[in-house]
């Protein structure tokens, strides 16, 4: 999955059908979630389930901010755990 389609699939997961400036908000997030996956040593490869749903995960806790954030968070740092403990290290 390249950037582009983990994006468009951010957009989807926000249920954000239309594009505009609001776009860059959930970009922003992927992003964010991107960078927070390669400080622990995901190396960037990685982009497979395990990698996508955490991303997806964090841009849906945090674009929303409704009631389910804690609940996604939560899901967020229990999926970040998992990462740590495979075999999704960087070699650099």
């Amino acid at each position: 999955m390249t950037i582009d389609e983990l994006k468009a699939a951010a957009k989807l997961r926000t249920r954000k059908m239309s594009t505009d400036e609001l776009d860059e908000d959930v970009f922003r997030y992927v992003d964010f979630a991107l960078a927070d996956l390669k400080r622990i040593g995901v190396a960037e490869e990685y982009l497979k389930a395990l990698i996508i749903e955490a991303v997806l995960a964090y841009v849906k806790a945090n674009y929303s901010m409704d009631a389910n954030h804690e609940r996604l968070m939560n899901s967020y740092n229990m999926i970040l755990t998992k990462i740590k403990g495979g075999e999704y290290r960087s070699t650099q």
